[in-house]
């Protein structure tokens, strides 16, 4: 089993613990009897950190899961041209082919992201996008959906 989360997983969790770290020099300057910037660090960091831990931890709830069965693509994954907002799980036995289409970005705002088409062998259609994981992880992933399906 191979578990893929997203790249802002690692950053986020990051900014969560210096925030953490913002509160306890805040309480240790409160404890010091130090003026207003101790209760404004304890402010600041309580907000920013409870923003920050939140969004780790919704990054960490969407990772892509490959089992030697079945692949779990999390939240967000296109099925039959309507969104999905669960997880959807994919037998690698089912899966017919993969097509994969380039959506050219403007450099500026978007980038150049690849479209996966997953094609099952009962006519369904899952459409899925690997940005978010790093172009290295999703060449991984799917070489490994096109090497494990039968």
């Amino acid at each position: 089993m191979k578990k893929y989360v997203s790249r802002a997983t690692k950053r986020l969790g990051i900014i969560a613990l210096l925030c953490g770290i913002a509160v306890l020099v805040g309480i240790i300057l409160a404890f010091a009897n130090t003026s207003m910037t101790s209760f404004v660090m304890i402010a600041l960091g309580g907000m920013f950190g409870i923003l920050f831990l939140s969004c780790f931890l919704s990054e960490k709830s969407r990772a892509l899961i490959i089992d030697t069965e079945k692949v779990i693509f999390p939240r967000g994954a296109d099925k039959d041209g309507k969104m999905v907002f669960q997880k959807t799980t994919v037998k690698l036995c089912d899966i017919n082919s993969v097509d994969t289409k380039l959506h050219k970005g403007d450099g500026i705002i978007s980038k150049d992201t690849s479209f996966h088409t997953i094609n099952l062998k009962d006519g369904t259609t899952i459409t899925v996008t690997l940005f978010a994981y790093g172009k290295e992880a999703e060449n991984e992933i799917l070489e490994t959906i096109k090497r494990k399906k039968v």
